[in-house]
């Protein structure tokens, strides 16, 4: 029987109404009001400029260079007068290790800190996992793997008992998957799984670019106590193309300030926040 943490702990981000927010007075960073951005295209699938500017009280000048950041980063698509959302494509390995690398690193630390002496954990192939990896403390734990980066940084651990999974080599995100990884995932059982989270929306839950990715991430749920979830805030409100399960599947998210957990507060995650800003 899984275990469920029902702690919430996290700071209430500003609520739109319509066309102004709940504090008149308050003004968001870049890269929060960004993150609201994303939101309603979500919502709404499409906005245009005009509609932006005016609810966020910005220039049009400003909502172009917000929709030219966002469409760079591949999480929207560029309309005329506007733009509307797209579905989360697959990136390669290297380029998703230099986005967002102190929030990743500010994460993955965080994370280790719940490994206890002794325990069995599970980690998959994401970015923020290797960062969880590096940063392990304990010298004591069973850890689990699919991911041959995080398997050659705990090799020089020792005193880790280290698992690599099998499976078939994917190039494109430098993990092991396919059929015969999920049938080993399924040999075994862990106290908590790391789960890095590709995109993740309150309607569609955890998604993933490709079914083998979501099989394995799948079975991996399956195998644990608990589930602790990695995600920083841009992977909120996205949709990819294979699911993995539904929101309610993560037990604890490790996010950053400006991840608008307000949606899934029905999920009664353990929210823990790091900082943005170091």
């Amino acid at each position: 029987m899984r275990t469920r943490a029902v702690r919430i702990a996290f700071r209430q981000d500003a609520v739109y109404k319509g066309n102004v927010m709940d504090n008149d007075s308050a003004r968001l960073f870049t890269e929060e009001r960004r993150s609201h951005i994303l939101q309603i295209l979500e919502r709404e699938h499409r906005a245009s400029v005009p509609a932006l500017a005016s609810r966020f009280d910005v220039s049009l000048d400003t909502i172009r260079r917000d929709l030219r950041d966002l469409c760079a980063r591949n999480l929207i698509t560029k309309t005329h007068g506007g733009a509307m959302r797209r579905t989360a494509p697959a990136v390669t390995y290297e380029s998703r290790l230099g986005q967002d690398l102190d929030v990743k690193e500010a994460i993955g630390r965080r994370a280790a800190e719940l490994v206890e002496e002794g325990d069995a954990i599970m980690i998959d192939g994401a970015t923020t996992a290797l960062s969880m990896a590096r940063a392990l403390k304990v010298t004591r734990a069973r850890v689990l793997t699919n991911s041959m980066e995080v398997a050659q940084v705990l090799s020089r651990r020792t005193t880790l008992e280290l698992i690599v999974l099998g499976g078939r080599w994917d190039p494109l995100h430098h993990q092991l998957v396919g059929a015969a990884t999920v049938e080993q995932i399924g040999r075994y059982r862990v106290d908590k799984l790391f789960l890095g989270m590709g995109a993740v929306d309150h309607a569609n839950g955890l998604t993933e670019p490709t079914e083998e990715d979501a099989a394995v991430k799948r079975e991996m749920i399956r195998v644990a106590q608990q589930v602790i979830g990695l995600a920083d805030h841009s992977k909120f409100g996205r949709v990819a193309f294979a699911h993995v399960a539904p929101a309610s599947a993560i037990d604890v998210l490790i996010t950053d300030e400006l991840a608008d957990c307000n949606p899934f507060l029905e999920f009664n995650w353990e929210i823990i926040r790091v900082s943005n800003f170091g």
